[in-house]
C-alpha cells in the first residue's frame, strides 16, 4: 500500500511539474502576468493522533483583485478538505491527510484542482476541489456559465462521458488546453477510485456562450 502511494505521488509530482509554468515563468492571463507560491496549511489534532498536511498554490502580482478571489478561494478549498477528513475520521484512531494544487492558465481565467488523499482505515480517500476565477472581473466562474443554455450543456457532457445530465455530477472541472477536464469522486462510476475525463473545445464549440469563449483559448 506504501509503495502504491509513492508511486501515486511521485507520478502527482511528475503531472504538476509538466504543467505548471517553468521556474521564472509567469502565467497570463487576461494580458496580466502571475507568479505561482506553493502555501502549505499543517496541524495535528489535540490528541495528536490526526495530521493535516494541505498544499495549495497561490498566486500574486497581475491584477490584486483576481488574486484576493483566488487566493481566498483556493485556500477554502484546501481548509474544507482538512475539515471533512476530521469528520470522517473517528476520534481516538489515528489518520492522516496530504493534498496539493495544481494551477491552470487560460485567456480570460484561472484555475486550481486541489487533490487530496485521506490516510484512514484500510483504504486512503481522495478529495477533489477546483476553483476557477475569471481574470476580467475576479468573480467564480460556475458549470452554467460557460454555457448558453445550462441544461443543454450538461446533455452534451452527460452524452460525453456516461454522468448523469445533473449540475452535481460536473461540479469539479477546470478549463485546460485539452477541453473541459472534469474530475468525478470516487464511486461516481461505481468503483472507489476517483475518474477524470475531458471533453474536446471542439464538442462543446455549438453551446459555449459568447462571453466564455476565451476561455477556450490560452
Amino acid at each position: 500500500m506504501r509503495l502504491i502511494a509513492a508511486i501515486a505521488a511521485v507520478l502527482a509530482v511528475l503531472s504538476v511539474a509538466a504543467t505548471a509554468p517553468a521556474a521564472g515563468e509567469p502565467g497570463m492571463s487576461s494580458g496580466k502576468a502571475y507568479s505561482e507560491k506553493t502555501t502549505s496549511v499543517e496541524g495535528t489534532t489535540t490528541d495528536r493522533l490526526g495530521h493535516w498536511n494541505a498544499t495549495f498554490t497561490e498566486l500574486s502580482g497581475g491584477d490584486p483583485a483576481v488574486v484576493e478571489a483566488f487566493n481566498h478561494a483556493s485556500r477554502i478549498a484546501a481548509t474544507e478538505q482538512i475539515d471533512r477528513a476530521e469528520s470522517e475520521s473517528n476520534p481516538g484512531e489515528q489518520w492522516n491527510f496530504e493534498s496539493s494544487g495544481q494551477v491552470t492558465f487560460r485567456s480570460i481565467a484561472v484555475a486550481q484542482l486541489v487533490l487530496g488523499t485521506h490516510y484512514y482505515g484500510v483504504h486512503p480517500t481522495s478529495y477533489i476541489s477546483t476553483v476557477v476565477i475569471d481574470s476580467r472581473s475576479a468573480h467564480p466562474v460556475m458549470l452554467g456559465d460557460l454555457f448558453t443554455d445550462q441544461q443543454a450543456g450538461l446533455h452534451r457532457l452527460s452524452e460525453l462521458t456516461g454522468a448523469e445530465p445533473r449540475a452535481e455530477n460536473f461540479v469539479n472541472w477546470i478549463p485546460t488546453a485539452g477541453g473541459l477536464e472534469i474530475h468525478f469522486a470516487p464511486y461516481q462510476f461505481g468503483i472507489a477510485l476517483p475518474e477524470t475525463k475531458t471533453v474536446s473545445w471542439a464538442a462543446l464549440a455549438d453551446l459555449i456562450a459568447p462571453v466564455m469563449t476565451g476561455i477556450t483559448q490560452a
